[in-house]
């Protein structure tokens, strides 16, 4: 379901008139991006918003708006694009083949139990899960939303390099946080950490995004598919089915 637009997708200003916000300059281009929910979406009781970032292999990511507790969040959605594709309907998904699709509602409820999994605990440098839901064929991740940018955004502007003391300041809180998820009764690994999944907040606090519980679900079966690893940060053990992976592959 959508309703008329009268906040901004971008920022959800308030009685937006359709063209250039004026607070954040969003301006709408339904074709920008033309396997993401259009904004004005319902999904639950969240309005979607803009797309975060670039669509993955595996989801999207979404700014939305909780209108009951009058706060943005980010919403990522289960989307393996070489499962699934959206109808025409442009809400729902629907797997490709009836090959894929004991593959697809395995993904599905890997990346359902991850998220009870996560929203279970709370570190200052992990994601906090608020929410998580069925809806459209799919499933979905409503998550604390940011202001900052990611470290990849972040060392650009900084030329490529950092100073090793920031480099260290920045790495110690990411270890306790790994530290933390693998020390759970059912460990968690995150299996894709790069600087474009840690976000920098404005206080330069960072937070690591994106468990990819579907790269995860999606791992563990015979088939391969293209974005499981990320190519110059990903161990050894990732580019094998039979590689023993373990919080080592996180340390990596």
């Amino acid at each position: 379901m959508r309703e008329e637009l009268k906040l901004c997708p971008g920022c959800f200003l308030k009685d937006w008139a359709g063209g250039p916000c004026p607070r954040c300059g969003y301006q709408l281009d339904p074709d920008a991006f033309p396997t993401a929910l259009q904004p004005g979406t319902v999904l639950s009781k969240y309005m979607v918003g803009r797309v975060l970032g670039r669509p993955g292999g595996f989801g999207i990511t979404y700014l939305a708006f909780d209108p009951v507790l009058n706060r943005r969040v980010a919403i990522k959605e289960l989307m393996p694009r070489e499962l699934v594709a959206r109808r025409p309907d442009g809400q729902t998904l629907q797997v490709q083949t009836r090959e894929d699709e004991a593959l697809f509602r395995y993904t599905l409820t890997s990346f359902l139990n991850e998220a009870r999994v996560i929203a279970q605990f709370s570190h200052p440098n992990v994601v906090r899960v608020l929410d998580f839901f069925e809806a459209n064929g799919t499933a979905y991740f409503a998550m604390e939303y940011y202001e900052g940018e990611t470290l990849a955004e972040y060392a650009r502007g900084a030329g490529g390099r950092l100073a090793g003391e920031e480099a260290v300041a920045l790495i110690l809180p990411l270890l306790d946080a790994l530290d933390h998820i693998h020390s759970l009764d059912e460990p968690i690994l995150h299996r894709d950490i790069k600087p474009a999944n840690i976000y920098l907040t404005g206080r330069r606090v960072p937070i690591l995004l994106d468990f990819g519980a579907a790269r995860v679900a999606l791992g563990q079966q015979s088939r391969s598919l293209s974005a499981v690893l990320t190519p110059g940060f990903a161990p050894y053990e990732q580019y094998s089915t039979r590689g023993n992976q373990g919080p080592w592959t996180d340390v990596y």
